[in-house]
């Protein structure tokens, strides 16, 4: 085993421990388990094909750097919260929400549709009148 094969090994070990601390120890070991046979299935897989070491440690590198927000989702997943709390975050994202809407209307207040001499609904809303439209002769 190489240093480069060696150091991506360990760093995405380092990853997995980082990703998995503070959680319970059986969903915590059972990842690292999962991890550490998916990077021992991989090398030996890339091993048998002939692939050289440092190719092996950057094909390591690019899944960690790839699978990191997966990793993240994953553990997001794990963590067990209890129905009070998502409803108590539930109603204070909708409380905050009516504050910021009433905030942001209050904030633009528009006067007679008019900013700064310009007609906001004429340029929200392009029309046409009715005498520029054109009129298609049928024949």
């Amino acid at each position: 085993m190489t240093i480069t094969l060696a150091l991506a090994l360990r760093i995405v070990r380092a990853w997995t421990r980082i990703y998995t601390a503070c959680m319970a120890a059986a969903a915590c070991e059972a990842r690292r388990e999962e991890i550490d046979s998916d990077l021992w299935e991989m090398h030996e897989d890339a091993r048998r094909r002939g692939a050289p070491p440092t190719r092996i440690a950057i094909h390591m590198l690019l899944r960690l750097a790839l699978g990191a927000p997966d990793d993240l989702l994953w553990r997001a997943e794990q963590l067990r919260v209890r129905p009070r709390v998502v409803r108590e975050a539930l109603w204070a994202g909708a409380a905050a929400s009516i504050v910021f809407v009433w905030w942001l209307a209050s904030a633009l207040h528009v006067d007679r549709y008019r900013v700064d001499g310009i007609n906001v609904v004429r340029v929200l809303y392009p029309v046409r009148s009715v005498a520029s439209a054109r009129v298609s002769k049928v024949r």
